[in-house]
C-alpha cells in the first residue's frame, strides 16, 4: 500500500508518495489549476494501491480534488494539521510543502484507524457560514483592542465604531442564518446546554458522518478530549491530549465554560473532582471529555433515527 501525503495550500499542493516502510518514493508540487489537480491524478496513477492522507482535507482550496476522489472511491483521510505537526518534531525542525506532505502521509500510516473522509449534506455551507463569522469576530475583536488605545478625541474613533457595529450586526445575521441550518438538520443540538448556533453549526459541519467513529472514546480522542496515559516504570499519569482537531475542542470548551457558569451540576462536578487533587485544568479536560461522550450519543442517535439524505451527519471535516 502506497500512502499520498497531500499539504494542500491556496496557491499550490504538494504531494508526496511513501512505501509501507514510510521510505519516501516521489514527491511533486503544482499549482491550485485544474491542470495542477490534473497533474495530481497523473503522479497518482503508477501506484494502483494507495490511499489518500491529505492534511485539512475540507478546505475549500482542496474541495474540488477531494471531490474528485471520493467521485472515483479512492480512499481520502483528513489529518488534522496538529497531526502532521506532531510527526515533523520528531523529525527535526525542518519544514517546508514536501515535509508536511510526507509528515501527513507517516500519521496516516501510524494512526490507520482515522475514519475515511465523507463530504456531507450542508457540510461545505455550515463551514463556510462558522469561518465567515469567525473571522468577523477576530476583526471585531481587533478593532476594539486599538479602540482602548486611541485618545478619546481621535478622529479614528468615530470610523472604527461604526466599522465595528456593521461587523457586530453582519455577524448577527451569519448566526441567525446558522440557526436555521441547524434547526432544519437536527434542532436537538441547540437544545444542548451550552451550545448556541456558532457552536452547533461547528459541531455538524467539522464532525460529518458519525458513524465513521468506532464508539465514543474514538470520537473523543477526534475531538482532542480524550486523555492520554504518559508513564515510565511504577510513574504513571494521564495527561491532556493536545492532538485531535482543535476546532472541535474549541467548540467543547465554550459548551463547558457555559456549563460551568451556570449549570449546577457541573459546577459541582468539577468542586468534586478538585476536591481529589484535581486542578482546574485537569478538571475541565474531564468535563470536556463528558461533553464529547454526550454529543457522540446524541449525533448516533440522530444518525439512526434519520434518513441518510436527511442530516449533515453524512459527511466530515478539517
Amino acid at each position: 500500500m502506497i500512502t499520498l501525503g497531500l499539504d494542500p495550500h491556496p496557491g499550490s499542493h504538494t504531494v508526496a508518495a511513501l512505501d509501507e516502510q514510510g521510505t519516501p518514493l516521489a514527491s511533486l508540487t503544482v499549482p491550485n489549476t485544474a491542470e495542477g489537480l490534473a497533474q495530481l491524478h497523473h503522479f497518482a496513477h503508477p501506484y494502483s494501491c494507495r490511499q489518500w492522507a491529505i492534511e485539512g482535507a475540507a478546505n475549500r482550496f482542496i474541495t474540488t480534488f477531494v471531490s474528485e476522489l471520493l467521485a472515483n472511491n479512492e480512499a481520502v483521510t483528513h489529518i488534522p494539521p496538529t497531526l502532521t505537526s506532531q510527526y515533523r518534531a520528531r523529525k527535526g525542525r525542518k519544514k517546508n510543502d514536501v515535509v508536511d506532505a510526507q509528515n501527513a502521509a507517516r500519521a496516516l500510516m501510524a494512526n490507520p484507524e482515522l475514519p475515511p473522509f465523507q463530504r456531507g449534506v450542508q457540510q461545505r455551507h455550515l463551514q463556510d457560514l462558522t469561518h465567515a463569522q469567525r473571522k468577523l469576530s477576530q476583526e471585531h475583536q481587533a478593532h476594539k483592542a486599538t479602540l482602548t488605545s486611541l485618545d478619546l478625541n481621535s478622529p479614528v474613533r468615530p470610523v472604527l465604531e461604526m466599522v465595528m457595529t456593521t461587523l457586530q450586526e453582519q455577524r448577527k445575521v451569519l448566526e441567525r442564518h446558522l440557526k436555521d441550518v441547524v434547526s432544519s438538520l437536527l434542532p436537538a443540538l441547540l437544545n444542548v446546554q451550552g451550545v448556541g448556533p456558532v457552536v452547533a453549526g461547528i459541531v455538524l459541519g467539522e464532525i460529518g458522518r458519525v458513524e465513521r467513529f468506532k464508539n465514543k472514546h474514538h470520537f473523543a480522542s477526534y475531538c482532542g478530549a480524550a486523555p492520554v496515559e504518559r508513564g515510565s516504570g511504577q510513574n504513571t499519569r494521564m495527561q491532556l491530549n493536545t492532538s485531535g482537531y482543535r476546532r472541535l475542542n474549541w467548540a467543547l470548551h465554550i459548551i463547558a465554560i457555559v456549563r460551568l457558569r451556570q449549570d449546577e451540576r457541573t459546577k459541582s462536578l468539577v468542586t468534586r473532582l478538585k476536591s481529589q487533587g484535581k486542578s482546574q485544568r485537569k478538571a475541565l479536560r474531564i468535563l470536556k471529555t463528558y461533553i464529547a461522550r454526550e454529543l457522540f450519543t446524541l449525533l448516533q442517535q440522530a444518525a439512526a433515527s434519520k434518513s441518510p439524505e436527511a442530516p449533515v451527519l453524512a459527511g466530515n471535516a478539517t
